[in-house]
């Protein structure tokens, strides 16, 4: 009970279940074989080449399965984001030939397993942790940044991380 509590807490907004969402997003009319891929840069600049790398390998295997590949933007570091840069980075996907299905374009959003966009997701990641917290399976760290910077240290020191 004190899960439930606790939950409701830390998420008072939240009123949907992960299975009112999985309604949201029924499963893809794909045969079984057919893969879904994607590639989620972040607009910080120009599509580095780990990037398209990537892309290139999910486009193929998508495509060659059948499947659909998408582009999500990881656009959740507001302090690195560089304008323009999801027009960039569409630009180098289709200057090397690299067409996506459906996911984030200029003008919004292109099919409909969206938002497209990280930032856009945030209740639906939502939905999922209030049912962690609910169910004892995550909990609020109410540790300040330098409490953290401070455990990080010492993890590294011990090669941790």
């Amino acid at each position: 009970m004190l899960d439930k509590q606790l939950a409701d807490l830390l998420f008072p907004e939240v009123t949907l279940a992960p299975d009112d969402m999985e309604k949201l997003y029924p499963i893809r009319g794909l045969d079984s074989k057919a893969k879904v891929t994607r590639i989620g840069p972040s607009p910080t600049g120009f599509i580095h080449l780990g990037n398209l790398y990537n892309a290139i390998i999910a486009e193929r295997i998508a495509h060659q399965s059948n499947g659909k590949f998408y582009l999500r933007i990881e656009d959740t570091d507001n302090k690195r984001e560089v304008q323009g840069a999801v027009k960039i980075i569409i630009s180098a996907l289709e200057y090397f030939g690299i067409y996506f299905d459906e996911g984030a374009v200029i003008e919004g959003d292109k099919g409909d397993y969206g938002p497209y966009r990280q930032r856009q997701r945030k209740n639906i990641y939502q939905v999922f942790a209030k049912y962690l917290v609910e169910n004892g399976l995550a909990y609020p760290c109410f540790c300040s940044a330098s409490e953290l910077s401070v455990i990080r240290e010492r993890q590294m020191g011990l090669k941790f991380i």
